[in-house]
C-alpha cells in the first residue's frame, strides 16, 4: 500500500521517510533498518504483534483516509477503502470510531499509545 499510496498519505500526515526524505514507498515501522530515525527505535510492528499488542484501526478515519487518496489519484473512495482494509497489518481490528473504542478499553484498563 505504501509503494502505491504512500504519497497521498504522507501528503496528509505531512511524514516522510526519515531515509529518503521523500514519500514512504514502504511502511517504515516494519522495518528495523531505520533504529533511531524513529520512535520506535527499530522495533516492528511485527515484534510487538508477537508481544501480544492489540491494534485497534478507527473504520471512520480508514474511509476518510480512502477518500482522500481517492481523489488525490482518481480512483474511486470504496475501492481504496477495499484495498487498504485487505492489506492492513496483522492483528489489527477495526473499530467503528476510534475514539470511543479508546475510551471503552481505558475503562476497562488498557493504556492507549499512539505511533504517528
Amino acid at each position: 500500500m505504501w509503494a502505491k499510496y504512500g504519497a497521498p498519505i504522507a501528503e496528509r500526515i505531512k511524514f516522510n521517510d526519515p531515509k529518503t526524505q521523500q514519500a514512504p514507498t514502504v511502511n517504515v515501522y516494519q522495518s528495523r533498518d531505520y533504529g533511531m530515525a524513529l520512535p520506535n527505535r527499530g522495533t516492528t510492528l511485527d515484534v510487538l504483534i508477537r508481544r501480544g499488542v492489540q491494534f485497534a484501526v478507527c473504520d471512520m478515519a480508514t474511509r476518510a483516509y480512502a477518500g482522500i487518496i481517492a481523489g488525490k489519484v482518481g480512483g474511486k473512495a470504496e475501492e481504496v477503502y477495499a484495498e487498504l482494509k485487505d492489506h492492513s497489518i496483522a492483528n489489527c481490528h477495526y473499530v467503528p470510531a476510534g475514539i470511543v473504542a479508546v475510551n471503552r478499553a481505558q475503562e476497562r484498563g488498557y493504556a492507549l499509545v499512539q505511533m504517528g
